[in-house]
């Protein structure tokens, strides 16, 4: 046993010294290597790297030390496969700023490496930025004034416009309007922060106009143009719609079904439906006697599937279907027969997934979101607009609020399927002769104090309505 261990520790040893040996081998070889060579001098670096971005370029600035040896700047991209080379003039004994502008650049991010060199082949170590320079994707996502209402007055020539106003921090230096006016000569239109309405003079009816925002960032190196945005203005229709047979009362409540057929709710309470036919005229298909008493309810219209919505005379909200000629209530999952209360608005106006309504001393228009199951969904009675006084109003093909004020212009509003509302368009004169619109499919009923309904193949944008 004590022979085995002393062989062991031979055996240590004898391997222990030819490490060693080796090692002082290698040691002495990388020496011998390195023993003419000179310690590598560098250059003073680029310091205090910074970039201002500009529309399809950018600045960028940096400093230069007090080393005496350094004569250019050779600035490296893509990989250092691509350089450009700033010659570097010191003017001044101590700290030097420099700069260059790049320009052709995408709107992407690029790594930049810079690295100071002289004709006796010194170099620097490499110091680096990334340069992100601005395109039309910035300026879209920037935050911009937006045209809010578009008023046009043909008897004047004029397109009233009315902008949301700049705020703290937005960027917007001004913004433009470019248009030909009704003599073919261009105008170009600059609107300051501070404005809010413009009025573009002489404008053709049927003409186009284009708007957009200048911004400057205080960081940046460019001023930035926004896209252009293309509007139109109306083109007038001298119409007075098309009379029909169909004998209308001002007493009852009419709303649509489907975009085919029109219902009527009459002062018996009676449930008449009318089918519209291809040559634009009303049939009578059903009726549905004393189907919702308005002893009982004071508003009655379609809502979604194959569900009414009620208001009763005690201001509660109920959910229906008519089945066999019979007003069926759709209780709500924990089996009440009404799911709301203190509904006191003086109208309501169906749309897709909710309604709307309006109050009846502020105007205030307020959307609610009723599930066919007679729940509520999320955000209820959430305010759009305040003083909403326009009567009479629809909301055609569920994408516009055509309404009428009290002077007898007729306006759209574009709707947003949570019932926001886009910009409002002033589309038409002469409606205060109609007491109701009635919105059925791509059509638009007027109906005027005689009981006559006058009937429009309509749309909400293109046109400019002149009733006699």
């Amino acid at each position: 046993m004590k022979k085995m261990n002393k062989l062991l520790t031979l055996m240590v040893t004898l391997l222990a010294i030819l490490i060693v040996g080796i090692s002082c081998d290698s040691i002495n070889d990388i020496q011998s290597e390195f023993a003419g060579m000179e310690e590598k001098a560098y250059l003073g670096k680029v310091d205090s790297l910074k970039v201002q971005p500009g529309f399809g370029r950018a600045k960028i600035t940096w400093y230069i030390g007090t080393d005496p040896k350094i004569e250019q700047t050779v600035i490296y991209w893509n990989m250092r496969r691509d350089s450009i080379v700033k010659d570097f003039v010191r003017t001044t004994p101590g700290i030097q700023k420099d700069s260059i502008i790049i320009e052709n650049l995408t709107e992407s991010s690029i790594l930049y490496e810079f690295r100071n060199k002289n004709s006796k082949g010194e170099s620097s170590l490499y110091s680096s930025i990334t340069v992100t320079a601005w395109g039309e994707n910035f300026a879209s996502n920037l935050f911009e004034r937006k045209l809010t209402m578009r008023e046009y007055d043909f008897a004047l020539s004029q397109y009233k416009l009315g902008l949301s106003p700049a705020i703290t921090g937005d960027s917007v230096v001004y913004s433009q309007i470019n248009y030909k006016d009704k003599d073919g000569v261009n105008k170009t239109v600059k609107i300051e922060r501070n404005t809010d309405i413009i009025e573009l003079a002489n404008f053709p009816d049927g003409a186009e106009f284009q708007f957009r925002n200048v911004f400057f960032l205080p960081q940046g190196l460019d001023t930035v143009y926004g896209n252009y945005q293309t509007f139109k203005a109306p083109t007038a229709k001298f119409e007075n719609g098309k009379k029909l047979s169909l004998k209308g009362n001002i007493s009852s409540r009419y709303f649509e079904r489907d975009g085919d057929k029109l219902y009527e709710w009459n002062a018996d309470g009676d449930v008449i439906v009318y089918a519209l036919n291809e040559d634009g005229s009303f049939s009578q298909a059903e009726t549905y006697l004393s189907l919702v008493p308005r002893s009982n309810y004071r508003e009655f219209f379609f809502y979604n599937d194959d569900k009414f919505i009620c208001v009763n005379t005690g201001n509660l909200v109920s959910m229906h279907r008519i089945v066999d000629g019979r007003l069926v209530t759709v209780k709500t999952p924990s089996g009440a027969e009404t799911f709301g209360s203190s509904f006191n608005m003086i109208k309501f106006i169906p749309a897709k997934g909710f309604f709307y309504s309006i109050a009846p001393t502020t105007g205030d228009l307020r959307t609610w979101f009723a599930n066919n199951d007679a729940t509520w969904g999320s955000s209820n009675g959430t305010t759009v607009t305040k003083g909403f006084f326009y009567d009479p109003v629809i909301l055609f093909n569920y994408q516009y609020l055509v309404c009428v004020d009290q002077d007898g212009y007729l306006w759209s509003i574009p709707i947003t399927t949570s019932g926001t509302f886009g910009s409002k368009n002033k589309i038409g004169t002469g409606w205060s002769k109609f007491v109701k619109i009635i919105n059925v499919g791509n059509k638009i009923l007027g109906l005027d104090a005689n009981g006559d309904f006058y009937e429009f193949d309509f749309n909400a944008t293109d046109n400019y309505w002149i009733l006699d």
